[in-house]
């Protein structure tokens, strides 16, 4: 069967819309940008939480696990902030920590499968919602995660519920020279692939979308030539006729290929603040408002792109922006001395939202010569 008649049959057996986005960005100083969205059908209430050099942690033990069994425990090694998911202190979604190395937790359904925890491995185990946060307190740079994966010295991962939901998850990984990877659990075992593109979505696995990408060799920056058939030409209809065919559905697959256009075809910034702006910008075309992603089983729960983080891995700053005010904020990492865990809800208070520029109107001479 020819892919092209593959990917459909896929998208409809196994895809919801289940959807987040990332994209790296990467300034001409040198500056190297993550931007990532967070959809999912429920407020997830999430928090910013910034942790000290030093922070304890415990991992919650897996189910096959004794209370009286020793369960895994590690120190951060860097200072590290995060965005939780239902209030929960260890549901990583996703973070940066301070020497420039970034996680991002997305939904992986239907393709996940995590490991088996024997009773004599309690204490190297550590849940899905955790994985983010272990890596962002260990590691400074993916050359570094690549090595411990080469050695098998990761912990074996485990899958927990939270609340009544369970999160499957897969793992985008980013350090502030800009090289990447993603980490994915599925039924062909732990996998680690290059991300070479800088874009990430949801299912199905990574190496499905990098060869699903052929089914867009013909998208271009430029506008195409006019079509001639016979005496007559037919011009495009206006700029833009290079993106013609450029999928604008909200499955994951689709959202992956219009990011990595937008991401490969953008003018290239100059230095932080456009590459932060830019991320914005390009984000702005997988935003998904409420209601327009729902299923027949869930009507009134429908997938909406509950918040925006944008990292700037290179000067340690975390800036982020709600679905209720697109007010853009940030967290300068360097500027937090924190003795003790911080934290601060995304989506509240309102702090910006409209601003009255009404009295603001001055007066206006005509020109009335051309």
């Amino acid at each position: 069967m020819k892919f092209a008649l593959v990917v459909p049959i896929l998208l409809k057996l196994f895809l919801a819309t289940d959807a987040c986005t990332e994209i790296r960005v990467t300034a001409e100083d040198k500056t190297v940008v993550v931007a990532r969205s967070m959809e999912f059908m429920i407020d997830l209430m999430s928090d910013i939480i910034v942790e000290p050099k030093g922070y304890p942690h415990t991992a919650e033990r897996p189910q096959t696990c004794s209370c009286s069994s020793p369960a895994m425990t590690w120190n951060n090694s860097y200072k590290i902030a995060y965005l939780n998911a239902l209030d929960s202190p260890i549901a990583g979604a996703d973070g940066q920590n301070d020497a420039g190395l970034s996680v991002g937790s997305l939904l992986f359904p239907r393709f996940s499968k995590y490991q088996t925890i024997p009773k004599e491995k309690c204490d190297s185990a550590i849940s899905n919602l955790e994985f983010a946060i272990w890596v962002l307190g260990n590691f400074g740079t993916v050359e570094e995660v690549r090595r411990a994966w080469r050695k098998d010295s990761f912990p074996l991962v485990w899958e927990q519920p939270l609340k009544g939901n369970t999160f499957e998850l897969h793992w985008s990984i980013t350090d502030k020279s800009g090289d990447g990877i993603v980490i994915e659990y599925s039924e062909q075992g732990p996998k680690l692939h290059e991300n070479t593109i800088g874009v990430m979505t949801n299912s199905p696995p990574y190496d499905f979308h990098m060869l699903n990408l052929r089914n867009y060799v013909h998208l271009s920056k430029y506008a195409h030539d006019p079509l001639v058939l016979g005496e007559t030409t037919f011009p495009a209809t206006g700029q833009g006729s290079g993106l013609l065919g450029v999928p604008g559905d909200l499955t994951p697959p689709s959202r992956l290929v219009r990011s990595a256009a937008m991401v490969h075809f953008a003018d290239k910034t100059k230095k932080s603040d456009e590459a932060v702006n830019l991320a914005f910008h390009i984000l702005n075309t997988v935003d998904i408002p409420r209601g327009v992603a729902a299923s027949h089983d869930h009507e009134d729960m429908a997938d909406y792109t509950s918040w925006i983080v944008v990292k700037d891995l290179t000067n340690k700053a975390m800036y982020y922006r709600s679905y209720e005010d697109l007010t853009i904020r940030v967290i300068h990492l360097d500027k937090v001395t924190p003795g003790m865990k911080l934290k601060i809800k995304v989506g509240s208070p309102t702090i910006g939202g409209f601003v009255d520029v009404t009295g603001d109107l001055q007066g206006a001479q005509a020109h009335t010569e051309l």
